[in-house]
């Protein structure tokens, strides 16, 4: 079995996205889950740990879907009161 010239070609010139998407929204790290939500990487681990929010893990990886980070902070909205 030999390999083509063009498939050698195409697959060296072939890149991977930094934040990969999905049907249901892009991917995020930990560290850009973080900076979306202008917080320390370590309380997005905590959320994690304490399964507090959804996640994703790609063998030693964690994803988190920004769709899954939206609901998240939806969940904690505090209505304002009118006095």
């Amino acid at each position: 079995m030999t390999i083509t010239e063009g498939a050698s070609t195409e697959s060296a010139t072939r890149t991977r996205s930094a934040t990969p998407k999905s049907s249901s929204g892009e991917y995020l790290t930990v560290e850009q889950a973080a900076e979306y939500l202008n917080i320390t990487d370590h309380f997005v681990r905590r959320l994690i740990r304490e399964r507090r929010i959804p996640f994703v893990k790609v063998g030693r990886l964690v994803r988190l879907r920004r769709s899954d980070i939206d609901d998240y902070l939806a969940g904690r909205l505090v209505p304002a009161v009118r006095r």
